[in-house]
């Protein structure tokens, strides 16, 4: 675990609760995440979120977000410019309509 990690608020609503649904609960996992298979895609159309994951490959991030009670970590990977950024977090409950993740 990194001693330093930046907290990033994450705006897209949509694309995280569709990454968090696919990839705690989609296939019966009941919260908990089951490999390297489900990432956000960083797209240098969004500049303010591509600028700040640029440059940091390896790094580990928290997000928060108004649906999540709290914070979620993800890895980051970049690779020739394409900045996807995997979740790390193991276990997700939703409880009164947020995530919690530990």
């Amino acid at each position: 675990m990194s001693k330093h990690e930046i907290k990033v608020e994450f705006s897209d609503n949509t694309a995280l609760e569709n990454l968090i649904e696919k990839a705690y609960f989609e296939e019966g996992q009941l919260g908990k995440i089951l490999g390297k298979n489900n990432f956000l895609q960083i797209e240098e159309s969004d500049v303010v979120n591509y600028v700040i994951f640029k440059d940091l490959d390896g790094a580990t991030i928290k997000i928060t977000n108004e649906m999540i009670d709290g914070c979620i970590r993800f890895m980051i990977e970049e690779i020739d410019g394409n900045i996807k950024l995997y979740p790390i977090s193991i276990y997700c409950i939703k409880e009164e309509g947020k995530y919690i993740f530990y």
